[in-house]
């Protein structure tokens, strides 16, 4: 099972960040932002971390907002979503790479969206998951 941690961060009109991979086998797909969790590493940890190699930006962790898993051929994830606060401005968000591009959005816009499926799963908790 391969750990990861993921980024809910909202701006200030209530929209979320969600980033278009840019490799692998979910390339193309959107996502939470986010990465693998690092031996001796927490879940808060990690999403700092990552949001700082990936985006180029400072995020504070606040909570766990859930745990989320999913099997992508044979290969187990599992997905904390951790509600973070956005040290910064949107334009500061610059992309390793590891992302085509980003977006800010709402739940009525995320449908438009091809999210990898288990993003997609907790697009779906979220609608109805007080944050």
């Amino acid at each position: 099972m391969i750990r990861v941690s993921a980024a809910l961060i909202f701006d200030d009109s209530g929209h979320f960040l969600v980033a278009q991979r840019s490799r692998g086998k979910l390339a193309g797909k959107w996502e939470f932002p986010g990465g693998k969790i690092e031996p001796n590493e927490n879940e808060k940890e990690a999403i700092t971390r990552e949001m700082m190699e990936e985006l180029a930006i400072s995020v504070l962790p606040e909570k766990i907002v859930g745990v989320f898993s999913h099997t992508y051929a044979e290969q187990e994830i599992e997905l904390t979503l951790v509600h973070c606060s956005f040290c910064g401005r949107q334009e500061d968000l610059v992309s390793d790479g590891s992302h085509l591009q980003h977006s800010w959005i709402d739940f009525e816009q995320a449908e438009d969206f091809d999210f990898a499926p288990l993003d997609r799963e907790i697009v779906e908790f979220l609608k109805n998951a007080p944050i």
